[in-house]
């Protein structure tokens, strides 16, 4: 608590104090004379006073709450409803469980204040500022319904009552914040703050337009993009009133308030006011920077409204202006900035990528670039770029942005939350699932403090946290997630919408993995457990014999073979006991074509010696049948252990755990087991090479 809030509740209690005690001794000296224990009473009195004090000294708030109860009890029993002894308490209760974090109790207290205020009416200008105060808790609390009328109740004894200030300003443009979506009633209340803001002082009426443009920066800041488009239309009419509609400091103002209409997806009406500065701008002749920024905004509106021709027209003339080199360095790296984010959104990752790289070389390092743009371009980059699957150079970027943090940018946390789970990703695409895990953590705590419980950025942080629980086997919290992401669908969207029914399906899936007694693990639950880890194409099927037979008791995801043995080695983390994936055929001599490809199987077996059945894999021109493969493998697996990933119709691939002591002799069984190896020194060097993976292959 600040030193003047501590002056003013101990100077309120004092005062209340000093008037019991000039209330005992004179206009209520006849009623104290016939009262027992009135010396008593009054040394009671100023006991808890000096307590309360004391525990404010302490910053002990619950209990100076629980002593001026006491206090308030005791004027109740001896000083009834007299505003001059009952107020103060009320203000220094209220006060205290706001400082105690506790707004909800505050409010019967000032309730209560209101009231006794209204039994005296030379106490307008106090009854307001408690109106508002309790309009203020009202609205912290989400109860908007609560606290309309009493901001009319405030407006409207301050227009009968005291002289336009400042207080009544703030109380009109509250109230215009709570009705801006509705047009009628909004135009009155514009009309109002304007004719108040002419009757005051110029420089107080600018003085409030700076803290609204304030208050707009901290809600950008801080995601609350709502506050900010309140923010905004403050900003306009105050501005035009202190500086004049035609200032330039209005019209950057109006820029604002377009530019918050678009973010909170207003588009026709942030449209209009976008071109109304276009054509204002364009007839003023200034700078091409207004103009710049103007061009901007509107073409990332028409990207967002899927107006493609509309948006690349304002960016060719936004271009122009950059290339007249009437635009200063964060002009030109904005644009390029934005460019970039319009080429990504259309596909054409490549040359986004180079325009984000020519952008950052305006400014390597952010100097002379708003901080949060700097950031956001960074971390734009590095999404191309995991797209491109340039994913060290993204995970360097998303670094890059932490680190600027850390040496003291002012980077807006949400920034720093899409960095973390930028990182989440390049983690988890590594095969790095723990650091994956961290890095999802973090951006979620930051989204759940700083974000609304509805924001669908908190849904797509709980189902990438989810999915990475999942797959490193801790089910119970990946439940946890996938309730989380259900319950907030089923809040903004319905029970019915395809994304809630995702949600709903992804759930009944994590609990039958969670319940394998109660609800037995289908082969239907498998499949689904397949697409949702790899995103690969499901079949009812796997082939055997190069792709030209088909084995139609076991399932298969098609999945890209570069990625096959990283994804082989998550479903194998996720997958419940007693089922087993492999790396099936990747060579396609039947009818069926997947050239690049490679078949992830799924299959419910006792051992995993069984993958080689399912894939029939043998060497039939060496003598060696598919259980004649299995017996050397036993044999290695009771020596070594080992992990089987694949098995074809004539190779099978399998990780030893253990290295031989002797890998000379080990390379030479190999070579006798599987004389297509050539020989020794390469046999080692595979292993050696290739973190203990042995594949072997037949003619």
């Amino acid at each position: 608590m600040d030193i003047l809030s501590v002056l003013i509740f101990v100077g309120a209690l004092l005062l209340w104090s000093l008037w019991v005690y000039r209330g005992a001794q004179k206009s209520r000296e006849e009623d104290l004379a016939t009262t027992e224990g009135a010396e008593e009473l009054l040394a009671e009195i100023q006991q808890l006073q000096q307590q309360v004090a004391n525990a404010v000294d302490r910053d002990d708030y619950p209990e100076a709450i629980n002593i001026s109860e006491q206090m308030l009890i005791l004027s109740d029993n001896h000083f009834s409803d007299d505003p001059e002894v009952i107020l103060p308490l009320l203000a220094a209760l209220s006060n205290f469980h706001q400082i105690a974090d506790q707004p909800l109790q505050a409010i019967p207290y000032l309730e209560r204040s209101i009231l006794l205020r209204e039994k005296f009416p030379n106490l307008h200008s106090d009854q307001a500022d408690s109106l508002g105060e309790l309009a203020g808790l009202h609205l912290q609390s989400g109860a908007l319904r609560e606290a309309m009328p009493l901001i009319r109740r405030e407006i409207e004894l301050r227009r009968r009552h005291c002289a336009p200030d400042a207080a009544l300003l703030r109380a009109q443009c509250k109230l215009l914040s709570l009705n801006m979506q509705e047009p009628a009633m909004a135009e009155p209340l514009r009309r109002d703050i304007t004719a108040t803001a002419k009757k005051l002082d110029q420089e107080l009426v600018a003085n409030l337009a700076n803290e609204a443009n304030a208050t707009l920066t901290d809600a950008l800041h801080e995601g609350r993009v709502n506050i900010a488009w309140q923010a905004a239309e403050t900003a306009v009419l105050l501005s035009a009133v202190a500086y004049g509609p035609e200032a330039d400091s209005a019209y950057v103002c109006r820029g604002n308030l377009a530019e918050m209409l678009r973010r909170n997806r207003r588009f026709e009406d942030a449209e209009v006011q976008f071109l109304q500065l276009i054509a204002e701008e364009e007839k003023r002749e200034s700078s091409a920077e207004g103009l710049r920024v103007v061009f901007n905004n509107l073409a990332l509106l028409y990207d967002e409204c899927g107006r493609t021709e509309d948006a690349e027209k304002l960016r060719d003339r936004q271009m122009m202006l950059l290339q007249s080199g009437k635009v200063n360095t964060e002009s030109h790296f904005n644009a390029l900035n934005n460019l970039a984010v319009s080429q990504s959104n259309k596909g054409d990752n490549e040359t986004a990528a180079k325009t984000y790289s020519e952008a950052l070389a305006l400014s390597p390092e952010g100097d002379g670039v708003q901080p949060g743009v700097w950031a956001d371009t960074l971390n734009n980059y590095a999404i191309t770029l995991v797209n491109l699957k340039r994913l060290p150079e993204a995970g360097r970027l998303y670094k890059k942005v932490l680190d600027a943090k850390k040496a003291g940018l002012d980077i807006p946390i949400l920034t720093i939350a899409g960095s973390f789970n930028g990182l989440g990703i390049v983690s988890e695409q590594l095969g790095k699932l723990a650091q994956a895990q961290d890095m999802f953590e973090r951006a979620l705590a930051i989204k759940v403090k700083h974000l609304p419980t509805d924001n669908p950025s908190l849904e797509t942080a709980r189902h990438n946290l989810g999915s990475i629980y999942w797959k490193n086997g801790e089910i119970a919290r990946a439940a946890e997630m996938a309730q989380a992401v259900l319950t907030t669908r089923e809040q903004r969207l319905g029970k019915n919408h395809p994304d809630t029914q995702s949600a709903r399906a992804n759930l009944k899936m994590v609990s039958e993995i969670m319940q394998p007694e109660a609800t037995p693990v289908t082969r239907d639950t498998i499949d689904a457990l397949m697409v949702q880890t790899t995103n690969g194409q499901l079949f009812r099927y796997a082939t055997f014999d190069f792709g030209r037979a088909h084995d139609k008791s076991v399932s298969m995801v098609l999945v890209s073979e570069a990625e096959a043995l990283t994804l082989q080695r998550k479903l194998t983390l996720v997958l419940p006991q007693g089922w087993h994936c492999f790396i099936g055929s990747t060579r396609w001599l039947g009818e069926e074509k997947h050239d690049g490809m490679a078949e992830l199987v799924a299959i419910k077996a006792e051992s995993q010696f069984d993958c080689l059945r399912v894939a029939r894999t043998d060497a039939v021109n060496h003598d060696l049948d598919t259980e004649g493969i299995i017996q050397t493998l036993q044999d290695y697996d009771r020596r070594f252990g080992i992990r089987i990933y694949s098995a074809e119709t004539d190779s099978v691939g399998f990780m030893l755990l253990r290295l031989p002591e002797d890998l000379d002799a080990f390379a030479q069984e190999l070579l006798d087991f599987c004389m297509d190896m050539e020989d020794i020194e390469l046999i080692k060097e595979m292993i050696n090479s290739s973190g203990n993976r042995v594949e072997l292959w037949w003619d």
